[in-house]
Order: C-alpha cells, then structure tokens, then sequence
C-alpha cells in the first residue's frame, strides 16, 4: 500500500496557490496547539514507539526470555497494530488539510464541528474513537474527491482493535480469539492470516503517511525556506518558511511592514509563538502590531511618506516588497 497511499495523499500534503490561507495549511500540517515546552509532543513519542516495536519485529529475541518466538512476534505486532490505529495526530492533520482544502479552515480539535448536539456531549466526556474519526474524514474525503477513507478500509477492524486495546484476547496457533463477555455469548475468531494482513497494511499506510509527511515538509523548505513569499496583500506582510537543522519547515514568521513579526516555530526544547493566537473557532490568528496613525497607500501600519520597515530573514537579508505582489 505505501506508494499507493502516498500518491492517495500527496494532493492533501501541499497548499492550494492563492486560494486558501497559507496558514491553515501550515497549523494542519505542523499541528498547531499553542505556546509549549518541549517534551509535550505525544505524536513524536508514537513515531518513537512504533520504530521500536518495528525493530524489536525485525530481531531474533532471546530464547530464554522468549521461548516462544513466533507468540511473541504476534503479540508485539497487535501492540504494534493497535498503538498505530489509535495515534490522534493522524487522524486530526488528515482531518484539518481536508479542512483546509475545503476552505474550512484549521482546529486543533477539528472533528467538533461535524458532531451533533448529542455527540458534542459526550465528546467531553470521552473523546472520540478512531471509528467516529475516520466517518468524519469519510465525509470530508467525499467533499474533496479523495478516496481517503478507502486507505482505512483496507486494515482498520473494530474486531481487531477492540479486544486488543481492552487487553481481551486470546492467541492460539492458527487464531486470534475474543470473548466480549462472560461465556461463549458473543465470542469470536479470526484467523492469523486475516491478522497479519491487518497488521502488514496498518504498518505500509503509516509508513506512507510519515513518508509524505516528511516529503511535505522536506520540499516546502527546499522551495521556500528563507525567501520572503507575500502573504497578505492589504497589510503587506511578508512570510518566510522556517527550516530545522534537518532541513525540515518547522514553523513560519510574517514580517509586518512595522518591524513587527507573527512567528510560529517548533524546537525540541519548545514551541514559539508569539504574536499569534487561537481566537474565535481556534483559529490562528496574527497580530499585525501598532497601526499607522496617518497611514500613507503601501499600508495601513506604515505612516504616510514612510518607508516600510520589515525585520530581517534567517539569513541575515532584508527583504522587500515588491511591486507586482
């Protein structure tokens, strides 16, 4: 599935030109919450677990501990299966670049919106499972024209994820058993190969996802990174994608023509952000600085007969606008 989910994604993984907010895109894409320290990422904590899960798959296990080898792969592969269906992060940047292509727009909570009254009820009470999910992402998939919710489809089981998520299955030679409660009522089985098989497409549909995702963001700051691209036509600002050591976009900064900056930047040791917030809706909204008290035609935060005055790039440079932006 991985190149197949790949192509399948690629559309939602890029912004629009000139259609929707360039900053939608890039809060879906980087998973905007707010101002944080570093270490409260839960999404970088499952790419970790899952890699060692991964490699613990890959290696001949101590005979001693593990006699027996072949249980044991079965069972960290349903840890494996079941950590990987239940990751929020997926399931909410697949959500919100629909949203943004859609012209919706970004939430850190962007299923909300799609819940009834009833729902919104006891969404506060327990959140969300990954079934309620992928039925929203469904809908907004059809609205788009990506077959998104087909790529779930092909490993995501309720039969499978349950029983291991509530630690209530058993593991024979040929099967994988559970009981939903006291007695044989309401038992059921499915064979090894239907579960290899879940587990095999679970491992190739994230493995394209954090592929593209790594891609995204990889070529944004290859096409982008420290140019000052226009942004915002009325107060001419201008926004410069941010790149990490590893060569990856890791926010944006908005240079206002008043030397003020809306920045968004993450870090290992935290997440910036200043001078933007999530407002009405979560929205992220952009703090434009002091308005001109006589503004001139470039701008309304830059004085009649003034120059604008813009905060300098990564690399040291001013830039300019330009006319014909």
């Amino acid at each position: 599935m991985r190149n197949g989910g790949q192509v399948t994604l690629q559309p939602l993984f890029y912004p629009t030109p000139n259609k929707h907010d360039v900053v939608d895109f890039l809060a879906s894409l980087l998973r905007i919450v707010g101002m944080e320290d570093g270490g409260w990422d839960p999404y970088l904590e499952s790419r970790k677990v899952l890699e060692d899960l991964n490699s613990l798959l890959k290696i001949r296990l101590p005979a001693q501990r593990f006699p027996d080898q072949e249980a044991a792969r079965w069972r960290l592969g349903l840890l494996f299966y079941s950590h990987i269906v239940e990751i929020d992060s997926v399931y909410e940047v697949l959500a919100n670049l629909l949203r943004y292509h859609l012209g919706v727009g970004y939430s850190p909570n962007p299923f909300y919106k799609y819940l009834s009254p009833k729902q919104q009820a006891a969404y506060a009470k327990r959140g969300l499972y990954p079934t309620e999910k992928i039925k929203i992402i469904k809908k907004l998939d059809q609205d788009f024209g990506l077959p998104i919710g087909e790529l779930f489809e092909e490993f995501f089981q309720t039969k499978l994820r349950n029983p291991v998520a509530h630690s209530n299955y058993i593991l024979t030679d040929k099967e994988f058993r559970c009981r939903k409660g006291t007695g044989a009522v309401g038992t059921y089985k499915l064979q090894l190969a239907e579960v290899d098989d879940a587990i095999t497409k679970a491992k190739a549909f994230y493995s394209a996802f954090f592929g593209i995702e790594h891609a995204s963001r990889t070529g944004l700051a290859k096409a982008y990174g420290g140019r000052a691209i226009p942004y915002d036509l009325h107060y001419k600002g201008l926004m410069e994608m941010l790149v990490d050591g590893d060569g990856l976009l890791c926010g944006f900064k908005v240079h206002w023509p008043n030397s003020s900056e809306s920045v968004y930047r993450q870090g290992a040791d935290k997440c910036e952000m200043t001078n933007m917030m999530l407002g009405k809706d979560l929205k992220v909204e952009l703090f434009v600085g002091l308005y001109a008290r006589t503004p001139g035609d470039f701008s309304p935060l830059v004085e009649r007969e003034s120059e604008p005055i813009y905060t300098p790039l990564a690399d040291g440079s001013v830039p300019i606008w330009r006319q014909g932006y």
